[in-house]
């Protein structure tokens, strides 16, 4: 007799129409780290006397179907999980237009920078309205462009989002509508004085209506989707299908090296087991996995420099409906407070974070990954809160600020996380 292996492990998912309803087609086989879902029940130990020393016979509690999977972070699988934790994505074919200003110098005082037709000023002194604080350094003033551009609230202006490359010289601007309309926004910088800065063009270029999926997951649906997840050990045979679950939490470690991963906590509803499949012969996706060398942090579009590991936690608060019936089964799950959480371990090198997190000023904080151009996945957590830490000394290597931060949702967006997926799947 075959001894089951995990190297053969096979798993298959569908999304059900109805909680708790295996579905009879629709299953994707997905790639996975480890599972441990499936259905336990306890014993309960006798309670009675009068039967000398001797047990009696235990009996049985309720059943509980709760465990975790541990996924790779892929280019296309990844949408399936996704799709489960927060609900379907809007989904836009295309490819958004971009533009940049690339800076040789400082720029002057009074030098300006124009897009959409809405001028932003460079100065020495302190910054009221479309005005840039002109910093000690390029990097800085960079910066404090970036900043300001993604505060704004002019529509010409907040039509775009704006970041900082790592060398901290360019200010890179991309379209926040797929397609060709942002290939009309103009862009310029002044002369005299002397911005030293080149536009990339006359106008933001390169939206098409044509290109990769633009997958946007948005946090806080009122409603879930469910999925069934058949975990299959062939060697036996065993399958065991997992009916009625969904994604209640999901915690993505971030680091210097190493396998980027995403455990997933699972709920769900009860587990049937056979000795054959019953997901059929499930469709499967080319796997290319997102690494985490090619990772990258920024706050408020700027790279957040010095930070040597962290976390990003997700977490719907599923409420199990544990009714009464006789199969020991819950009723239900419900979708309820949302979390989304998270730590920034930083080198401690300049007091930026430390001096937002004194004035609880609240910070954009994002998490992207990218194979190429049309290959990417960012995590956005748009009003991010800083706890003020302690700066322990521990010896004589570096010291490290960790900052266990807590988003909340925008007053400006109405929303508290967006991921956004960019791949060739054409829909979830």
């Amino acid at each position: 007799m075959a001894r089951a292996r995990g190297a053969n492990a096979i798993m298959a998912a569908a999304y059900e129409s109805t909680y708790g309803t295996v579905p009879g087609s629709g299953f994707k086989k997905l790639p996975f780290v480890s599972a441990d879902i499936g259905e336990d029940q306890a014993l309960i130990a006798s309670d009675l006397l009068g039967y000398g020393r001797d047990p009696q016979q235990p009996a049985r509690d309720v059943i509980n179907n709760e465990g975790n999977i541990v996924v790779p972070i892929d280019l296309r699988n990844f949408g399936y999980w996704l799709k489960l934790l927060m609900g379907a994505p809007t989904t836009t074919v295309g490819v958004a237009a971009t533009g940049n200003f690339v800076f040789s110098a400082q720029p002057a005082n009074n030098a300006t920078i124009t897009i959409g037709g809405t001028v932003f000023t460079f100065v020495t002194a302190t910054p009221a309205g479309n005005q840039i604080k002109i910093g000690a350094t390029l990097a800085e003033t960079i910066a404090n462009a970036v900043i300001a551009l993604n505060a704004s609230s002019v529509g010409a202006i907040s039509a775009q989002t704006y970041c900082a490359d790592l060398a901290g010289t360019t200010i890179q601007i991309v379209s926040d509508t797929i397609g060709t309309a942002g290939n009309s926004v103009a862009i310029a910088a002044s002369s005299s004085p002397a911005s030293n800065a080149t536009a990339s063009g006359a106008t933001l270029s390169g939206g098409s209506a044509s290109g990769p999926s633009n997958h946007v997951f948005v946090a806080g649906a009122l409603s879930l989707p469910s999925m069934s997840i058949e975990v299959g050990m062939p060697d036996v045979p065993s399958y065991g299908m997992n009916f009625g679950a969904g994604a209640n939490t999901l915690a993505i470690p971030l680091q210097r090296s190493g396998l980027l991963n995403a455990t997933l906590g699972i709920i769900a509803q009860g587990e049937t087991r056979s000795n054959s499949s019953g997901a059929g012969v499930p469709a499967e996706s080319v796997i290319e996995r997102f690494t985490q060398f090619t990772g990258q942090i920024r706050r408020d579009g700027v790279p957040l420099g010095n930070v040597t590991s962290g976390n990003f936690n997700f977490s719907n608060g599923l409420d199990k409906v544990e009714v009464i019936r006789p199969d020991g089964r819950i009723g239900g799950i419900d979708p309820a407070m949302l979390a989304v959480t998270g730590e920034a371990v930083v080198r401690f090198a300049d007091t930026t974070l430390l001096d937002l997190a004194t004035a609880t000023t609240p910070i954009e904080l994002s998490y992207g990954w990218s194979i190429s151009a049309s290959k990417s996945l960012l995590i956005t957590a748009h009003t991010v809160w800083l706890p003020r830490p302690k700066l322990p000394i521990t010896g004589p290597n570096g010291i490290q600020a960790s900052f266990s931060w807590q988003a909340s949702e925008s007053p400006t967006l109405g929303k508290t996380c967006t991921i956004t997926l960019v791949n060739d799947v054409s829909a979830y």
